[in-house]
């Protein structure tokens, strides 16, 4: 059995990347991405997500995705702003 994109727990380039993201900003789901997210956190990003959670400035998981995304050089800064764009266009468009 093959695995779907959602299961991966590794991004292996930029079109994986922007297929999940595109996915989840179709969806709203950002659950599926828990996974990939918890395999690439460094002990350093875990510290500052702590530091960030007592302030109650924790970026959501999409965005935690997006800027993990960019510093393994899958995303461009550009890929992320335009694609953090689109989420919260997505967001709002359900909301309203």
């Amino acid at each position: 059995m093959t695995a779907t994109l959602m299961e991966s727990p590794v991004v292996a380039d930029r079109a994986h990347a922007l297929r999940l993201a595109k996915q989840v900003i179709k969806t709203l789901d950002p659950k599926p991405l828990e996974p990939i997210v918890a395999a690439m956190l460094t002990d350093g990003h875990k510290a500052a997500l702590s530091a960030m959670a007592v302030s109650r400035d924790e970026p959501n998981l999409f965005e935690q995705f997006l800027v993990l995304c960019e510093e393994a050089g899958r995303l461009s800064e550009a890929d992320c702003d335009q694609l953090g764009e689109a989420y919260v266009e997505a967001r709002r468009a359900r909301a309203a």
